[in-house]
């Protein structure tokens, strides 16, 4: 009887904890953030307004010595900072491709150095919207020109490249502060 006993006050026990049980509240809390995330980009445009004026038309009829209008400059139209270099192909079975910036010879825009690997690089950060000064403002149709170059027609191709600027040292006053050789270096490590 005593086994009755005990084992009806132990189902009733565990009657009751599960009643009681069931009516209990724990207390729990669940938080999500979702954090949005826009890649920019790097994205310019290459123009030329003063050959697209005049030096255009005047390089129909070009005679040797003659100085062309012949501005490239670079916008920047994306969404981050760039670093910009621009390389100059001349058909060199004219001659050597002589430039010129305020009529003195071999003088570049401001901004703008020559470097040893066949570009110009606008050695300042480009920021979004701006445009870098020209590259230079006039090429010079080579003097020794003969009747025997009449009737062919001689390329000059103009290509200009950008990289990002953010991401090139780790705070962007130190890009702002990069050397020449930095920066064809971060275009080496980005363009590969």
């Amino acid at each position: 009887m005593k086994k009755k006993i005990i084992s009806t006050i132990l189902v009733a026990a565990l009657a009751a904890t599960a009643v009681i049980g069931g009516t209990l509240a724990y207390f729990t809390d669940t938080e999500e953030k979702t954090n949005v995330l826009t890649v920019g980009n790097v994205d310019i445009t290459l123009t030329e307004p003063n050959w697209d004026e005049s030096g255009s038309k005047d390089a129909e009829d070009a005679y040797p010595g003659e100085p062309l209008a012949k501005d490239p400059t670079v916008t920047n139209v994306g969404a981050n900072p760039c670093f910009v270099r621009v390389q100059v192909e001349w058909d060199d079975t004219i001659g050597e491709m002589e430039y010129r910036t305020d009529y003195v010879a071999g003088a570049l825009g401001e901004g703008w150095v020559a470097g040893d690997d066949g570009y110009f690089y606008y050695t300042q950060v480009l920021d979004v919207d701006e445009t870098t000064d020209a590259l230079f403002d006039q090429i010079v149709v080579p003097a020794d020109l003969t009747n025997d170059a009449t009737d062919t027609e001689y390329n000059v191709v103009v290509t200009a490249e950008a990289v990002q600027a953010q991401g090139a040292k780790p705070s962007f006053s130190a890009v702002q502060q990069m050397t020449l050789e930095e920066i064809q270096a971060w275009f080496a490590t980005c363009m590969e």
